[in-house]
């Protein structure tokens, strides 16, 4: 049995796999005009080439705390969609029936895509439909749609669960 044809996970990862965008509301998949699926060319997060640039971007989180961080800085939600944005853009290699105006887009566009949705929080609900609480009493809140870059960041990381060649799973 040839194992780069059943199990190279990683190489698959490297060359991407076709997502399919969905509403960030609805959760409906999205379509073009001629009815063809809207799709994101994903890399997945066992590839190599994002491996090292994760390695690369934890150093640098590193040298950054070790120089002294910002955690006190006030945040706002602007930063947690700044950071999604950042963290989904190297996934993306390319578009398929997604325009940015006019003109297709590419993988240069990836940093515009991500940024046309934002993420939405809302209270947590508990599995009676009240609202869940912390240990304190606390209300606990949850992202309550799906932003392109949330949809990027979820892809990547669960490819490496599926994209094996394998058969029988």
């Amino acid at each position: 049995m040839d194992f780069n044809q059943q199990f190279n996970s990683r190489a698959k990862a490297e060359s991407g796999t076709l997502m399919d965008l969905v509403d960030p509301w609805t959760g409906d998949p999205v379509f073009a005009e001629d009815g063809t699926p809207c799709r994101v060319l994903v890399r997945g997060t066992a590839s190599p080439t994002m491996q090292s640039l994760m390695r690369d971007k934890q150093r640098a989180a590193m040298a950054a705390h070790k120089k002294g961080s910002k955690e006190d800085e006030a945040r706002v939600m602007e930063d947690v969609h700044i950071q999604l944005c950042d963290g989904a853009a190297p996934f993306i290699m390319g578009f398929e029936n997604v325009s940015n105006g006019k003109t297709p887009a590419t993988v240069d566009d990836a940093g515009w895509f991500l940024d046309l949705t934002f993420p939405e929080m809302g209270v947590k609900k508990d599995e009676d439909g009240n609202d869940a609480t912390d240990k304190d009493g606390n209300p606990v809140f949850e992202m309550v749609n799906q932003p392109f870059a949330k949809q990027v960041a979820d892809f990547a990381g669960k490819q490496a669960n599926r994209m094996g060649n394998a058969t029988g799973r």
